[in-house]
């Protein structure tokens, strides 16, 4: 069995991008798709075996200028594109900023106006999803916490950042094919190894109550800790099978909620120049978190330790440390790239991020300020 029917539909078998892709375009009869894809996904090999999976009638067109961060300038264009080329389908193939640049353009297709213009005060969309694009989802090594999650993150024209967040923005079908990611560079597979940690501890610390997502989470933790070395250093397929099966389970667990580890690696990403490894930012942040979150983790930490190897005379926030510390991934904030004196508009955006709201406990801007230097 190949078909999940969590959250949306979701593919999952080694080689099955293919048939998927011409089953579903065929499910729903479309035969125009946009494809948004990085421009790495476009050309080379992987590109040569994406585009050979439409539909011999299909009229593909591509859009691959796609920016590190969701811009609304690029949304619109997306936007544009497929009305003006009379597609009928949007394709996201790639990491998280190809699918959320999709996931932000399908909502402006539908109502033909300027993403801003659909947007309620805390990021909600407006309107119905009447007229809204089908979205097809074809997740690489990165593109997991988009690929299944009903958000996006958008820079405005203005310059404000934005959370959007709706129930609509879910793609509308996954394709989750593990040979996608054989031949991922260590430093992205690392990188996305981090991610699915993160996003499955700081999830499962939350105060929500969300049981299955709970599960989700701590299947996650598992199997990407248990494959993380044989996925990364030899690139054996079945480790890559399991590493993408617990990072589609640590993504399916964000319905319990986006927490603190998104809303302060994002806030970095929105005041630094440069493009920043968003899974090396975690992996210096989540340790440091955990361990202020303090006494709010009692009761949950000992489930956490167990999926992930931890010895229970161990501190979580140290365990953790241990885990993350040897991947060959930038070991401070200043190596990434970060100015200091940013830091502090970095901890005043993550602190009045809604989802600074939903972890063990909220954090104030003061403690994710001390986060950010301890760590720089």
């Amino acid at each position: 069995m190949t078909l999940i029917n969590y959250v949306t539909r979701i593919h999952f078998a080694d080689g099955v991008l293919e048939e998927a892709l011409r089953s579903e375009m065929e499910r729903m009869e479309r035969r125009r798709p946009l494809v948004v894809a990085e421009e790495a996904h476009v050309a080379g090999g992987i590109g040569e075996r994406l585009f050979s999976s439409f539909p011999l009638r299909a009229r593909i067109t591509a859009f691959s200028d796609v920016p590190p961060f969701v811009t609304e300038a690029a949304a619109d264009s997306v936007a544009a594109l497929y009305r003006r080329e009379g597609c009928d389908l949007v394709v996201a193939f790639g990491g998280n900023s190809a699918i959320g640049l999709a996931k932000a353009a399908r909502i402006a297709v539908a109502r033909n106006v300027p993403v801003s213009r659909l947007l309620g005060g805390t990021g909600g969309m407006q309107g119905s999803e009447c007229g809204q694009p089908e979205l097809i989802a074809i997740p690489n090594v990165s593109g997991f916490s988009s690929a299944v999650s009903d958000h996006a993150r958008l820079r405005l024209a203005c310059g404000e950042l934005m959370l959007l967040s709706a129930r609509r923005m879910i793609p509308t079908v996954a394709i989750c094919d593990p040979t996608v990611t054989l031949g991922s560079p260590e430093t992205a597979g690392a990188s996305a190894a981090v991610c699915a940690i993160s996003r499955g501890a700081d999830t499962y610390l939350a105060r929500g109550f969300n049981p299955p997502a709970d599960g989700l989470a701590l299947d996650g933790l598992t199997r990407v800790v248990d494959n993380a070395d044989a996925a990364l250093k030899r690139d054996e397929l079945p480790a890559r099978r399991e590493m993408m099966a617990g990072s589609l389970s640590s993504a399916l667990s964000l319905q319990k909620g986006l927490c603190a580890v998104h809303a302060i690696v994002s806030a970095l990403a929105s005041v630094t120049e440069s493009r920043i490894d968003l899974g090396a930012a975690s992996r210096l942040i989540l340790p440091e978190l955990v361990r202020s979150y303090g006494d709010a983790v009692d009761g949950r930490s000992e489930a956490l330790k167990r999926s992930l190897g931890i010895r229970g005379d161990i501190d979580l926030s140290a365990g953790l440390a241990d885990i993350l510390r040897p991947l060959p991934l930038p070991d401070s904030l200043s190596r990434m790239g970060v100015a200091r004196h940013r830091l502090g508009e970095a901890a005043a955006r993550a602190s009045s991020d809604r989802a600074i709201r939903y972890g063990a406990r909220q954090v104030s801007r003061p403690e994710i300020l001390s986060i950010l230097e301890s760590v720089y």
